[in-house]
């Protein structure tokens, strides 16, 4: 009986410890302060397992949308395009760049989900972050 609880128990727990959850890198809620006129840039890492992509899935969003900052995906290293990929794009990696045009709170939602696998079906993620404008 006692082997039948243990089994039950380590069977539970690689269930709960194998299910895929999106860690951010950065982890905090605020990103680096930007200043308004000048360039900014910074990578939001996506750890946890490997994330949907294409064509058809939405990486996040910008509010206010006219801030001047923007979101894309960032470009996959040169060493792991073959001639068989379609898609260039690391889907793990997302890119906040732009130059600010307003001071204020910049609000960016990143989301997305993550390829399930044989112990746990896929899970959905979203990140808040918050970037703080100012004047120079």
């Amino acid at each position: 009986m006692w082997s039948l609880k243990i089994a039950f128990v380590f069977i539970l727990f690689c269930i709960i410890a194998c299910s895929p959850r999106a860690e951010f890198l950065p982890d905090g809620e605020n990103l680096k302060p930007a200043t308004v006129g000048e360039p900014y840039y910074l990578r939001v890492n996506i750890l946890g397992g490997r994330a949907l992509g294409g064509p058809k899935w939405i990486l996040g969003s910008v509010v206010p949308n006219d801030s001047g900052i923007a979101l894309r995906y960032c470009p996959l290293p040169s060493w792991r395009i073959t001639k068989q990929t379609t898609d260039t794009n690391d889907h793990n990696c997302i890119e906040i760049y732009g130059v600010p045009n307003k001071t204020g709170v910049i609000k960016i939602t990143i989301g997305g989900a993550l390829y399930g696998h044989m112990l746990a079906s896929g899970s959905e993620f979203s990140k808040i972050y918050k970037l703080q404008v100012t004047q120079p």
